[in-house]
C-alpha cells in the first residue's frame, strides 16, 4: 500500500460540516415547535433510539437518532464539537470521505449502544458520530504524527480521554455510543483512506469487512429479543 510523505489539505472549506450543523439546528427547532426537545414522546415521534421500538421493526431509529438533541445545552455542546472537529476532518479527508465516516460512526455508535446499553433508555445526539471524527483524526495521527502534533496534539488526546472518563462516571451519558463511534471512526478512516493513499487489496478488504460488520451489527440490534 502506498502512503504519501505529507498529508494533503484536499479543500479549503467544509461544506458538509456546515450542512450537518444546519440540519441539527433545524431539527432541534422542529422538536421545540412540536412540544419540546426534552419531551420523550416528541423525541420518540421523530426517531429517537429506543431499543424496544428498534427491535419491533423500526431500525431506521439507529440513524435518525443522531440528528436529534434534547435541550439547548445538548445541541450547543455537540454543535461546538462538530464545528471544530468537522472543519479539520473534512478538509483533510474530503467531503465524501468525511460524510461517509460521520454517518457510519453515528450508525455504529447507535448499534453498540442498542446492543449493550440499558434498552429502556431513550438515546439521541450526534456524539457517536462526533467521536467518530475523533477516530478519523487518530488515524491521521498514526499516519502523520508530526503533523497531528501541530494540528491537534496531546491536548486533543487528553480531551477525548477525559470525555470518555466522564462518560463512565455519569449515567446520563451514553458512553457505549461514544466508544462505538470512536472505534468505528478509526476503522472507517482506514477503510476509506486519506487523499493520495492508493486503494490496495488490504484497503479493499477492510472496506468489505467494515461494511459486513456494520450490517451484521445493525441486524443484531434490530433482532427481536425480550427486555432484560
Amino acid at each position: 500500500m502506498h502512503y504519501p510523505d505529507r498529508p494533503v489539505l484536499l479543500q479549503r472549506t467544509a461544506p458538509f460540516t456546515n450542512i450537518l450543523l444546519a440540519i441539527n439546528i433545524g431539527v432541534y427547532l422542529l422538536l421545540e415547535l412540536s412540544g419540546g426537545s426534552s419531551n420523550p414522546w416528541v423525541l420518540l415521534r421523530y426517531g429517537a433510539k429506543f431499543a424496544p421500538l428498534i427491535r419491533a421493526g423500526e431500525p431506521w431509529r439507529l440513524l435518525t437518532s443522531m440528528f436529534l438533541h434534547s435541550g439547548l445545552l445538548h445541541l450547543s455542546m455537540n454543535s461546538f464539537s462538530l464545528h471544530n472537529l468537522g472543519n479539520v476532518t473534512e478538509r483533510l479527508f474530503g467531503s465524501k470521505r468525511f460524510l461517509l465516516a460521520y454517518l457510519a460512526s453515528g450508525l455504529c455508535g447507535s448499534i453498540v449502544s442498542t446492543l449493550l446499553a440499558d434498552p429502556r433508555v431513550i438515546g439521541v445526539g450526534a456524539s457517536g458520530a462526533i467521536f467518530g471524527l475523533a477516530g478519523c483524526l487518530f488515524y491521521f495521527g498514526l499516519r502523520f504524527p508530526r503533523h497531528f502534533a501541530l494540528i491537534a496534539g496531546m491536548r486533543f488526546v487528553f480531551i477525548v480521554l477525559l470525555n470518555l472518563a466522564i462518560g463512565f462516571t455519569s449515567p446520563l451519558i451514553d458512553n457505549y455510543a461514544h466508544l462505538g463511534g470512536l472505534i468505528s471512526g478509526f476503522a472507517a478512516a482506514y477503510a476509506l483512506g486519506l487523499p493520495g493513499e492508493r486503494t490496495g487489496e488490504s484497503r479493499q478488504l477492510a472496506r468489505r469487512v467494515f461494511l459486513s460488520l456494520m450490517l451484521i451489527g445493525a441486524a443484531a440490534a434490530a433482532w427481536p429479543v425480550p427486555l432484560r
